[in-house]
């Protein structure tokens, strides 16, 4: 089955398209679900009323911009290399940082 993936891979490059970066959509493809996972955890906030949830939303959601934000740089050209990868290191403190106070909250 992998190499039918790598063959339809290398198969888009033959024809004239530019194979996508399997990295990139790798990381595209976690921001969808961390997209997603932030629908379900604020569906479970509306139905149980638990403030800890709304701290794993605020963490998913925060996921999600962090896989957006890379991409960014082709609408907002005027933003350095360097605060970009500034902004996703402290996304990602901010996110453990979210994660432990859902986790040690109590109700």
């Amino acid at each position: 089955m992998l190499e039918q993936i790598l063959f339809a891979v290398n198969g888009l490059t033959e024809v004239g398209g530019e194979s996508p970066d399997f990295q990139e959509s790798l990381d595209f493809a976690t921001g969808i679900f961390a997209a997603f996972l932030l629908v379900v955890s604020l569906f479970a906030y509306r139905r149980t009323k638990l403030t800890r949830l709304l701290f794993v939303s605020a963490a998913f959601g925060i996921y999600a911009f962090r896989a957006i934000l890379p991409r960014m740089e082709i609408f907002l050209p005027s933003v350095e290399a360097t605060t970009i990868d500034v902004i996703l290191s402290s996304t990602g403190f901010v996110i453990l940082a979210l994660f432990f106070v859902a986790i040690v909250k109590k109700k």
